[in-house]
């Protein structure tokens, strides 16, 4: 159901092409970029499979293994929503597992001025799953 409605995205694409398909576009002015991958590429450090229904195998990530406290990595929508009131809503899964070096993800809301607001966060997962 949540990969055919309006807005939803699987990353079942070739490369790069995620970020036109998908609506979203890496920040030019973060430290470093979310990839397209699938299992057999994150090997032991990522999940086994992807979270999507069926035959999906591929999904963003970011390697944090080489990077420094406090560097970024950001995707934004190319899409602006309408304030909705509480209709509108985010919805994807993660996976942030068995990682020292896990940061944070976080959600963010630009309103009109610009300004970003922290919707939602998290650590890391406690669990080795979606």
């Amino acid at each position: 159901y949540y990969t055919s409605i309006p807005g939803s995205c699987n990353f079942e694409t070739q490369d790069q092409e995620w970020t036109s398909v998908c609506g979203l576009t890496q920040d030019p002015n973060d430290d470093f970029d979310w990839n397209i991958s699938n299992s057999a590429l994150t090997g032991q450090m990522g999940p086994h499979t992807d979270h999507t229904p069926g035959k999906g195998q591929r999904f963003l990530y970011v390697n944090s293994s080489a990077q420094k406290e406090g560097n970024r990595a950001r995707i934004t929508t190319t899409k602006f929503f309408p304030a909705s009131l509480g209709v509108c809503r985010v919805r994807f899964w993660f996976w942030m597992f068995a990682s020292r070096q896990t940061g944070l993800l976080k959600v963010y809301t630009a309103e009109e001025h610009g300004t970003d607001i922290l919707m939602w966060s998290s650590s890391r997962n406690e669990e080795n799953k979606w």
